[in-house]
């Protein structure tokens, strides 16, 4: 169904006649053709609007409602698997990461823990809506009925209510840089080695709960599970003393509350999975120093990957992308470009749409080369098409 790039780039040099109005460079074509096909696209979506005010026949071939859906179903995508990443534990998707080509959002189908089924989100346009709806017991958002807010920060996102994925030990916040593993860190202010007690063997990392909250957010559970590096300043030089997971753990947990009392605002980490082994020798309150080899107050760390989120998903997004970029790409042979077929992309859109191609780039072409004559008679060759599409 492609249209070829390069017989299209064919005919516009025929017409353009390189010899009396000028050559048009493979750069320039590839310009022309991106702006002509984008062009050509768009125009769909409108041309299905005027379209469908109007009655149709039942001649299915020339029904133009039914060639435009046509066109368009080429690049409409329905998903049958689970397709978009919930980031964080509040619903929020990056869709410039996971659909980088998208054009126009589709319906949105969210499936609960509680559920067997995906039900349709219904989308809120703004925050005022969202709270009007939820005002009432009959719009309000639920499992059964979810809503998703569409808005852009930097990039294309949309957040999910209710929110989909549960205790999945990661709360990035999308407004900061927390998605960067190289950027947010906490810096070891304490160390300590624990041995065999109650609440747990090992060599135990501390840091402000603050700083853990800035991290990975207010919310995260006790006993989380990170993957996680740790960089150590040797002689001005940043090296990576550990490269694993780690259990972190709240101020209010049994090993953070001997060691500093239950209002002490800290956190702590160590190693997962961590041995118990009884011949370590005992906690003592006051030794806040590892044994030699670990720990050491300064040192950074870093929460690279959650080892809990990579498949909480549960979302299905259907949408319209965009058409590939076309590029008439070449090899040069004796100083002349010849086409390379391997390494060229051809135009996505329906064959029909080749001699509207040619007229708009053929129009570009003559203003790019100041021909205004060009351009004139490609806009006719334009509109006298339109015209009969329209009759």
């Amino acid at each position: 169904m492609a249209i070829s790039i390069d017989r299209v780039y064919q005919k516009v040099l025929a017409f353009a006649n390189k010899e009396q109005r000028g050559y048009i460079t493979p750069q320039e074509f590839n310009l022309f053709a991106h702006q002509a096909q984008m062009e050509i696209f768009e125009q769909y979506f409108y041309d299905v609007n005027q379209w469908s005010r109007q009655h149709g026949n039942d001649l299915g071939y020339s029904d133009m409602l039914e060639n435009l859906q046509e066109k368009i179903s080429l690049f409409e995508f329905t998903a049958v698997s689970d397709n978009i990443k919930v980031l964080n534990r509040w619903g929020d998707v990056n869709l410039s990461a996971d659909i980088p080509n998208l054009y126009r959002l589709g319906a949105v189908r969210v499936k609960y823990p509680d559920q067997k089924n995906y039900n349709e989100a219904e989308v809120v346009n703004n925050m005022k809506e969202y709270r009007l709806l939820n005002d009432s017991k009959l719009t309000r958002r639920s499992n059964k009925r979810p809503h998703y807010l569409r808005y852009y920060n930097k990039y294309d996102r949309i957040k999910i209510y209710p929110y989909p994925v549960e205790d999945d030990g990661s709360s990035i916040d999308l407004n900061t840089n927390e998605l960067n593993p190289n950027v947010n860190n906490v810096t070891v202010s304490s160390v300590t080695f624990t041995g065999a007690q109650s609440w747990g063997v090992g060599k135990y990392m501390y840091f402000s709960e603050s700083e853990m909250v800035g991290l990975v957010g207010v919310d995260y559970i006790n006993n989380d599970i990170f993957d996680v590096k740790v960089v150590r300043n040797v002689n001005g030089q940043d090296v990576i003393i550990y490269n694993d997971k780690m259990e972190f753990f709240h101020s209010s947990s049994p090993s953070i509350t001997q060691q500093w009392g239950a209002n002490s605002n800290v956190s702590s980490a160590r190693k997962w999975p961590h041995l118990f082994d009884d011949t370590i020798s005992a906690y003592e309150p006051g030794n806040l120093n590892a044994k030699e080899g670990d720990w050491e107050v300064g040192d950074k760390v870093f929460v690279t990957t959650n080892i809990y989120l990579g498949d909480k998903r549960n979302v299905r997004v259907d949408y319209i992308r965009k058409p590939d970029s076309p590029n008439w790409n070449y090899i040069v042979v004796n100083d002349k470009a010849l086409y390379n077929s391997t390494t060229s992309t051809d135009f996505e859109l329906h064959g029909s749409e080749e001699s509207e191609l040619v007229y708009r780039i053929l129009a570009y072409a003559g203003i790019a080369m100041e021909k205004p004559r060009l351009t004139q008679v490609a806009a006719g060759l334009e509109q006298a098409k339109v015209q009969q599409e329209k009759q």
